[in-house]
Formats: structure tokens, C-alpha cells, sequence
């Protein structure tokens, strides 16, 4: 938990080391929208979990080069906080894909994105923090433009599958409020190569759970190659580098925009061809409002926004005292 007393949502560092890192983050909600067109092509070599699995171990033994980090003393908390954490995210991967068997696309997607508000929601009393107005209008707005670009006629309908992926959402909140509250007390260096070992064990005992289907191909070896290297690796590396230098609502607007960048690069493969209507178009256009609107709102009222979640006590590693 954080520190005693409720504290207001704050951007951990001023100016310019705040906008590098959610220009960071940005990059990484690209990484991750652009990366969906390889995936849904590499679906259909092999069966979602088994991609996954491999996806997690590849990027685990890319991270190889940062395991001398883990030698030296441990601070108390940095191994079962990044095991907390590749539990929250592989299972959250693992609600997704269940719950999408027994649901359609679109709900899947739109009831992922509620971790947009779950994260506010959450934020006081998993971190100690509560979330700007400007926060909280800037994930409803994003909520709104997803709701629009996943639009789904019987959205309303409760589905066998809606429960595993509302735990699905659940789950990437938490994920998202832990990578800010430890990253700003250990080393994040060994929280994401903990968690993502973690994850990669995860997947890999529980991919018999689905009729696992395995077709080699070079597009399949492509695929994981990519996400395991630049979605997973780099990605959430990126992600636990530079998060508690912002404040988790924001973070979650942030990576709402994934399925923007999504649309955006499916256009592009296309020739250019926009294939979204005009109500998933003003679905795209209320997120990015949502990501201004929490930004700029936000800074507005604190310029100089000094302190925040990783505020708190010094951030240990392996060489501090």
C-alpha cells in the first residue's frame, strides 16, 4: 500500500520527464495496435494460449541480458511483487482468451477497455491516490470512444463469456496500478524480468486447458519473433521503466489508444483504405480526446506536479543502501 493518507493523483516528475515518459507509453500502445494485424494472421497457425506461451518464453529469454540484475541482495518485496505481477498479466491474457471462445470480437474488446475505468476506480485503495477530475474525464471519454469503435449490436446482452473477460479487465487494472506503486519502490529491472518469467510459466501450464493447434510456418515463426521481441520484451520493459514517472489513469488513457493505432496501420497495409464507419471514426477521435483532455487537464492544474506514486520513499536496487 502507499503511504497513510489520501493523496491526490500527481505526475511524478515535472515537465519534460513526464512528457518523455508518456510519450513513451505512447510508444508503446503503437507497438502494441500495430502488432494486431500480425497476431490475427498468426492465429491461424496456432491456437491463441500456445502463442501466447511462446510469445512469453521467447521474450524471457531475451531479457536474458538483464539478469545480472538479479544477482546482489533482494529488497523485500521485489520477488513476490514481480510474481504478483506476471500473475496479474498472464492472467489477464488467459481471461481474454477464454472468455473470447464464448463471446464475440467486439465485446471482447470493449469489455477488456473497461480496465479504463477500473484503474481509476482503484486507484485509492490499492495505491492511496485519488484520481484528477481531468483523469476521470478523460477515461469516461475514452470508455465512450471505445464502446463506439467496438460497437456491437447485442453489446447489452450478457454472454457466457463476458465474466472471464470482465476479469480480464480486472485483472490489466491491477496490473497497470502495480507497475506504477512497485516501479516507483524497487527495481524495475527485476520486477519486469520477474513477471514476465512468471507469465511465460504461467501460459505455458495452462495452454493443455485449449485443443492446441500447431501449424509451423515462417508468417507463425514471424509472429512470435516480433511480438515476443517488440510487444512483450521491449513493450512492457518500456512500461515498467518509465510508468512511475506518471500517474496509473493516465497510463491506462495512454494505452487505450492501442486500438487507434490499430485502425491506423490496418489503413495503411490497405493502401490507405479506411475501413472503419463514421461512428468507430468518432469512437478513435473521442479517445484521443480522452488522452488531451487527462494530459493537458492535469497539467493545467499542477504545472509543476512534483509528486505522485513513485514520490514516496527512494526506489531501491541492487546498489542501494
Amino acid at each position: 500500500m502507499a503511504a497513510t493518507g489520501v493523496q491526490e493523483e500527481r505526475c511524478c516528475l515535472p515537465g519534460g520527464n513526464s512528457l518523455r515518459a508518456h510519450g513513451a507509453l505512447l510508444a508503446v500502445a503503437f507497438i502494441w495496435g500495430a502488432s494486431f494485424p500480425l497476431v490475427k494472421i498468426a492465429l491461424d497457425d496456432a491456437s491463441p494460449l500456445l502463442f501466447l506461451a511462446l510469445r512469453f518464453l521467447l521474450a524471457t529469454l531475451l531479457a536474458l541480458p538483464l539478469f545480472p540484475a538479479l544477482r546482489g541482495r533482494w529488497v523485500r518485496g521485489e520477488l513476490a511483487g514481480g510474481m504478483a505481477l506476471g500473475v496479474l498479466l498472464g492472467g489477464a491474457f488467459i481471461f481474454q482468451t477464454l472468455g473470447l471462445a464464448q463471446t464475440t470480437p467486439s465485446r471482447s474488446a470493449f469489455l477488456t477497455s473497461l480496465y479504463v475505468v477500473f484503474v481509476p476506480l482503484l486507484s485509492l485503495p490499492v495505491t492511496g491516490h485519488r484520481p484528477r477530475a481531468a483523469s476521470w474525464c478523460g477515461a469516461i471519454l475514452a470508455l465512450g470512444g471505445l464502446a463506439l469503435m467496438t460497437r456491437d449490436g447485442a453489446l447489452f446482452r450478457w454472454q457466457p463469456g463476458d465474466l472471464l473477460t470482465l476479469g480480464c479487465a480486472l485483472a490489466f487494472a491491477l496490473h497497470i496500478l502495480g507497475v506504477g506503486l512497485l516501479t516507483a519502490r524497487h527495481d524495475f529491472r527485476r520486477l519486469f524480468v520477474v513477471q514476465i518469467a512468471t507469465a511465460a510459466v504461467l501460459l505455458a501450464m495452462v495452454t493443455p486447458l485449449e485443443a492446441v493447434r500447431w501449424q509451423p510456418s515462417s508468417r507463425l515463426a514471424g509472429a512470435v519473433l516480433l511480438t515476443g521481441g517488440l510487444a512483450t520484451t521491449l513493450a512492457f520493459y518500456v512500461q515498467n521503466k518509465v510508468q512511475s514517472r506518471t500517474s496509473a489513469a493516465r497510463t491506462a488513457i495512454i494505452f487505450a489508444m492501442e486500438p487507434v493505432f490499430a485502425a491506423l496501420v490496418i489503413a495503411l497495409l490497405a493502401g490507405g483504405h479506411w475501413d472503419l464507419s463514421r461512428t468507430q471514426t468518432l469512437g478513435a477521435a473521442l479517445i484521443v480526446g480522452g488522452l488531451l483532455v487527462a494530459a493537458l487537464g492535469t497539467r493545467a492544474s499542477d504545472p509543476q506536479a512534483p509528486s505522485g506514486p513513485g514520490a514516496g520513499p527512494r526506489r531501491r536496487t541492487a546498489s542501494s543502501p
